[in-house]
């Protein structure tokens, strides 16, 4: 059987041409590209990632083992650079995850200088990344882009990519913000008990989808009650806290800290949808009053879904992305 893919046509006008990312010498250059390109919005885990690439660049362990390693471990060691007078201009990486036991790529860092822009090097590197993922067989490839980018969602959108969520990154500092109009009556906040686990369970998988768990890769078995978990979080050196929220005695929603030593403190909302509002900002006041002397806090929810009622536990919106999907090819599919 043979599979004939779609594509928009990609027609640069830019000068330069494409070529294959070489990790041997590119890694420093692609760094500085993404640097430039995003500044306004990269967060401490972004910095931090572009910092890793520009160490990795010059550790010579480094690019001795990372060769051999491309296609089994989920870093960026290969894609596509747009390289004009030996200036790497425009990037396109492509890092494979694996999904249920087959192989599906994140193509990822999408940068284009801003001096190249509007000649068609986006849309050439990640059409490219696309045909090297089918033609290593992934199952899918996926991307995730800003909400605020129409211009790159269209493009994403042209070359067959289908949008399957859109979730928000939320910030909170020690100690900002905390006051806040008085609590409901009936609504009461405890330390969750291990009856709530399975409501819990049940939303967590629901507010984050099995979609993508091969890329946030969350074991949520951390938050459940019982002695083997009790074990394994002592030995594992992993420390969680968790509290649940009522209304008039029913289960509304359930927050959990995942503490990461030296880190921002990692925040899981579970809820119903739809959700209860001022359950949430009760919960999550409660949550941030008893962890203000910690780090900062970040959590991650679906987009539109209880956005008022986070900013008004004092959480500031980072970004929010959209993730997209397009289609792989078939195992059993010949090469066309």
């Amino acid at each position: 059987m043979t599979v004939t893919f779609l594509l928009a046509p990609a027609t640069p006008t830019a000068a330069g041409r494409m070529r294959p990312l070489n990790i041997l010498r590119d890694l420093p250059a692609v760094a500085d590209l993404i640097e430039l390109c995003f500044s306004a919005t990269l967060d401490p885990e972004g910095r931090n990632y572009i910092d890793q690439m520009r160490r990795n660049g010059r550790d010579s362990h480094f690019m001795n083992w990372a060769p051999r390693m491309i296609e089994s471990v989920s870093l960026p060691l290969s894609g596509f650079v747009w390289e004009d007078h030996g200036q790497v201009v425009g990037n396109a990486s492509l890092i494979p995850f694996f999904k249920g036991g087959q192989k599906t790529y994140l193509i990822a860092n999408v940068a284009t200088h801003p001096d190249y822009r509007r000649q068609g090097i986006a849309s050439a590197l990640t059409e490219a990344a696309l045909q090297r993922a089918r033609e290593k067989r992934a199952s899918s490839a996926w991307l995730q882009v800003r909400q605020d980018n129409p211009g790159a969602i269209s493009l994403y959108r042209q070359l067959g990519f289908v949008e399957r969520a859109r979730r928000t990154t939320w910030h909170a500092s020690p100690g900002t913000n905390l006051l806040s109009e008085p609590r409901e009556p009936d609504i009461l906040i405890q330390p969750r008990p291990a009856r709530d686990w399975h409501n819990q369970s049940r939303w967590l998988e629901s507010d984050y989808p099995t979609a993508l768990d091969w890329y946030y890769s969350q074991r949520w078995n951390v938050l459940n009650p019982g002695l083997l978990n009790s074990l394994y979080c002592f030995f594992a050196e992993i420390s969680t806290q968790q509290w649940s929220a009522y209304r008039s005695g029913k289960l509304s929603a359930v927050l959990a800290c995942q503490h990461n030593h030296g880190h921002s403190e990692q925040l899981w909302l579970a809820a119903p949808e739809p959700c209860d509002p001022a359950a949430i900002t009760s919960l999550l006041l409660h949550g941030r009053r008893a962890l203000s002397e910690r780090h900062s806090l970040t959590m991650e929810f679906p987009a539109e879904i209880a956005d008022e009622a986070i900013r008004a536990a004092g959480f500031a919106p980072q970004r929010t992305l959209i993730w997209m999907e397009a289609i792989g090819r078939n195992p059993n599919d010949t090469p066309a």
